[in-house]
């Protein structure tokens, strides 16, 4: 299956999957956040008063993007009357010093004001200080900072950037990727407006990471290859479009140049992304199906086969039924549903494959503890590494 862009509508090539700070014509699934936000803003620039905003949630839920898109759609709105800027700080790995640096170097590009940079570079930190404070106020725009990765920050820093927006009336956004540490809690009062924004569901999830590939591709892509992204995203880490959207910018030469490439390659670019889809190390799963019954490491050669051959991303339940038939009689074995029911039950817990969530749970429960009842799996290991384990015992046979 593949879907299609709308001609020329909203493609705007790799631009939507490399910039950090593109922002989607649409923002999927934060309409309640966006509504917030800007409600808020509005108000604090019509009534000319200042904000500490925070923003908490894993590292690529959309912080940054709710920020951007908010700030974007209100000078768009405002165009003509009123001029907004916004200044973004990155706080990781930055002294204070760094800090102010890299605002003031904003703000000087803003105001056109002609300083002395050599004169900066010698100036301490309280100069430096007293010349963004003074900056700020001779500014007419209306200013808002955006600090991200604020976890970086040591709480006297966070303290002092809290407080000097209200001295100067300067709304400053904050976007953390982790739960603030007790000792940074206390300053939690500071803030007019908190959010913790909670994950995606699966169906949300790729649907945000097709609207990526849309807007990035001008070409048919196959629907299946982002829907394995989405489940293996869900499955391996947690519901968020920041890591699909790493794992497309990967594999981005491929799929621009429609170079034909097998999917079990595909498959393992993928599942490069994460840490050994957390199960075992090739010698630990080694040892684990060496102790396995000859059917099912016949079947696992079987199964490791039909992702390198087919062009699936995804194998049926049928599928699956069918491969242990095969084996079975290649073996001249008696077939067993319940012998059958157990080997899926067994590859779920060794952590070989794992159940779908692009289709709901079938409506005919076929396992009576309803523990593998699924429509479609996918491979957490990749065919060709499991390939490679499965001829390694044959080859000590």
């Amino acid at each position: 299956m593949t879907f299609k862009l709308d001609i020329n509508k909203n493609f705007v090539g790799s631009k939507a999957l490399f910039d950090p700070n593109y922002i989607p014509p649409q923002l999927l699934y934060r309409k309640k956040e966006q509504n917030s936000l800007i409600s808020i803003l509005t108000d604090s620039i019509s009534d000319e008063f200042s904000l500490n905003i925070l923003y908490q949630g894993i590292n690529g839920i959309g912080k940054k993007a709710i920020v951007n898109k908010v700030i974007n759609d209100l000078s768009i709105q405002n165009k003509g009357n009123i001029s907004i800027h916004k200044i973004c700080i990155d706080c990781k790995e930055k002294d204070f010093e760094e800090l102010i640096f890299s605002i003031l170097a904003d703000l000087i590009n803003i105001c056109k004001f002609k300083v002395n940079y050599e004169s900066l570079l010698n100036s301490n930190l309280s100069h430096l200080w007293n010349v963004f404070k003074l900056l700020c106020k001779r500014i007419d725009y209306n200013l808002f900072f955006v600090f991200t990765n604020v976890e970086y920050l040591k709480p006297e820093i966070f303290k002092k950037f809290l407080h000097i927006g209200k001295e100067i009336n300067i709304t400053s956004i904050y976007t953390i990727n982790k739960i603030l540490q007790p000792i940074t809690i206390d300053l939690l009062s500071e803030f007019d407006l908190k959010k913790r924004l909670n994950y995606f569901t699966y169906k949300e999830l790729y649907s945000i990471l097709k609207q990526r590939t849309l807007l990035t591709l001008s070409h048919t892509v196959d629907e299946e290859l982002i829907k394995y992204i989405a489940d293996l995203v869900c499955e391996q880490y947690v519901p968020v479009p920041g890591k699909g959207i790493e794992i497309l910018r990967d594999i981005y030469p491929l799929l621009k140049n429609k170079q034909h490439i097998k999917n079990c390659e595909l498959i393992e670019l993928c599942q490069n992304h994460f840490d050994q889809m957390q199960i075992h190390d090739e010698f630990s799963m080694l040892n684990y199906i060496s102790e396995e019954d000859f059917l099912n490491i016949i079947f696992l050669d079987n199964l490791s086969n039909y992702f390198i051959s087919k062009m699936n991303y995804y194998v049926s339940l049928k599928e699956l039924e069918e491969l242990y038939h095969v084996s079975c009689e290649s073996l001249e074995y008696k077939k067993s549903i319940n012998e059958f029911q157990n080997l899926v039950r067994e590859l779920l817990n060794i952590g070989i494959i794992r159940p779908s969530k692009k289709v709901p749970r079938g409506k005919k429960a076929y396992f009576l503890d309803n523990t593998a009842n699924s429509d479609s799996y996918f491979m957490v290991i990749s065919p060709n590494q499991l390939k490679a384990i499965i001829d390694t015992l044959f080859d000590s046979y």
